[in-house]
């Protein structure tokens, strides 16, 4: 976090420096009676609004994915059952792998920038090679696994019953990814973002003045830290507005997908093993 930020961090601290001797001056400027007041009451207000928001997307990613998760067991379990047959076991696995594709498909694609899948870990591409899809999507490995099921019912190997449960389960699994898409897609406004980091660097800064005024060098580097305390908590907030791509704060998706495979595969499976599969930044 600190190296992230090594550079924002470094330019409050010149700035600090650079004013020290002419602090007298420049807070007789800055420093009405209560404009620190109001500007920090501002700044709670926003920066509230700001956690809050980011919060809530971050919770709703983490549902999000606890769904893909049940519904992964829901499709399991359903295929299990509607295809009980031996002869009916190479389709079943592969209705099986397609789902385990699609959930890495789904990593992938929230972690990029533009919503298109770059640099499929390799583990992941064998395994859609081997399901006879060379640049695997989301949509196309959902609509693979759509004529998978048709074929099924012209093979007579699922009643109207049994398809309609596995539409269900494929329609959950549809609004759940959609969910996720949003909130990768849908930011919080680039506006509010750049009035809170304005409002959070006039406030930090006048709080320095303000203690440095005190004319003790304990002060001065306490107003310093309660600075760059303030551009910390509003980067932390800002980090929290994608719970997919920054490493520090983003939902574990390679162990999410891992879990699944395991699930789905069994535990020995290559993408069920705890390794770093993609090749941007992953939590582990």
């Amino acid at each position: 976090m600190l190296r992230h930020e090594r550079r924002s961090l470094l330019i409050a601290t010149v700035v600090c420096l650079v004013t020290l001797p002419v602090h007298d001056t420049i807070a007789a400027v800055l420093l009405p009676e209560d404009l620190l007041q109001v500007l920090g009451f501002l700044l709670a207000f926003f920066l509230g609004f700001r956690y809050s928001q980011a919060y809530n997307r971050w919770w709703e990613a983490r549902i999000l994915w606890g769904a893909l998760v049940n519904e992964s067991r829901n499709w399991r379990d359903l295929l299990t059952t509607v295809l009980p047959r031996r002869s009916s076991f190479a389709m079943r696995q592969r209705l099986l792998q397609l789902e385990v594709l699609l959930i890495w498909c789904v990593n992938v694609n929230l972690r990029s920038g533009d919503g298109r899948l770059e640099r499929l870990p390799s583990a992941v591409q064998s395994l859609a090679e081997s399901l006879g899809m060379r640049d695997p999507s989301v949509q196309q490995v959902m609509q693979t696994m759509a004529s998978r099921q048709r074929e099924l019912v012209e093979q007579q190997e699922l009643n109207t019953i049994e398809r309609a449960d596995l539409i269900h389960v494929q329609q959950e699994l549809t609004r759940a990814i959609g969910g996720l898409e949003r909130i990768r897609s849908q930011p919080l406004p680039a506006s509010s973002t750049i009035c809170i980091r304005a409002l959070t660097w006039v406030y930090g800064y006048l709080v320095f003045l303000k203690l440095d005024a005190l004319g003790l060098l304990s002060a001065a580097v306490v107003g310093w830290l309660a600075f760059l305390t303030l551009l910390m908590a509003e980067r932390i907030g800002m980090f929290l507005e994608n719970p997919f791509r920054d490493p520090r704060f983003a939902l574990p998706l390679d162990r999410i997908c891992q879990l699944i495979t395991a699930n789905l595969l069994g535990d020995d499976h290559p993408l069920a093993q705890s390794q770093r599969t993609h090749a941007g930044p992953v939590v582990t």
